[in-house]
């Protein structure tokens, strides 16, 4: 069977519903552009009054904010229906129709929903690393490209394995919502320098979410904070925690699906 056919076929109709209210489309980007917009000058102005931030100034600290929100506006982009299997479908039981089918039910659920509000959240990441780049001297190598453009497809994997396993929690409990808030909430963090944070926050963000490894590394290397390590080998361990993090997330939901009920309750 090919899958890739037939997710163009999903995003085609995904996109063809939201075409169909253009207005509620361009109202929900515009939405995510101003909440982006007032949390940004809310950290410019509390750091800029600060000076800098665990020697982070503020426009180094806009470039990771940047980078972070590429990987989590690319993750928003396809696997947003995981927040309603999370709250509501599993609960209701409406995933019946999703199991009659011949495929596998993560993919449909991945392929269901493109959802274009996230192109706000892309609009604002490279929008804020264009921006803050004129203001600080980068440390551009090839190495350090590779890893940051490695690191944020795999902020992104990250980020939807996270959820997939949150998700998964459904299928036992009904409803696993707003623990998924809750982690989702945890992963904002990961906008600001690891220094900033007590050592067992900084070992979740390297070794539970990875998100340390797979972005704040890159981009701590490409501004010349992070200067001890070597890019080509921190690709193979962001590519290697991503891999384990897919494998374990898809392990996790192929268990716990079959604790659906069609019924709901």
């Amino acid at each position: 069977m090919n899958y890739l056919k037939l997710y163009k076929e999903y995003i085609k109709r995904s996109l063809y519903s939201k075409l169909v209210y253009k207005v509620n489309s361009l109202i929900g980007i515009f939405g995510f552009l101003i909440g982006q917009v007032f949390s940004i000058l809310g950290i410019y102005f509390i750091v800029k009054a600060n000076g800098k931030l665990m020697d982070w100034d503020v426009y180094q600290i806009l470039f990771l904010y940047g980078a972070t929100n590429i990987s989590i506006g690319i993750d928003h982009l396809f696997s947003d229906r995981l927040w309603t299997v999370s709250y509501w479908e599993v609960k209701d039981g409406k995933l019946d129709t999703l199991f009659l089918r011949p495929l596998p039910l993560l993919f449909q659920v991945l392929a269901s929903e493109f959802q274009t509000e996230a192109l706000g959240e892309m609009i604002v990441g490279i929008g804020l690393m264009i921006f803050s780049s004129f203001f600080i001297n980068l440390h551009v190598t090839f190495g350090n490209i590779l890893f940051l453009i490695v690191g944020l497809i795999c902020g992104a994997l990250i980020i939807t394995s996270l959820k997939i396993i949150v998700a998964s929690f459904a299928f036992v409990f009904k409803r696993s919502g707003p623990l998924l808030q809750i982690v989702y909430n945890f992963l904002n963090y990961s906008k600001y320098p690891m220094k900033i944070f007590p050592y067992f926050i900084r070992i979740i963000f390297c070794f539970v979410i990875p998100l340390g490894i797979a972005i704040y590394f890159p981009v701590g290397m490409l501004l010349n904070i992070e200067t001890l390590y070597n890019p080509y080998y921190l690709c193979l361990i962001a590519l290697g925690f991503t891999i384990i993090l897919i494998t374990l997330s898809i392990l996790i939901w192929s268990k716990f699906v079959k604790k659906y009920e069609s019924t709901g309750s």
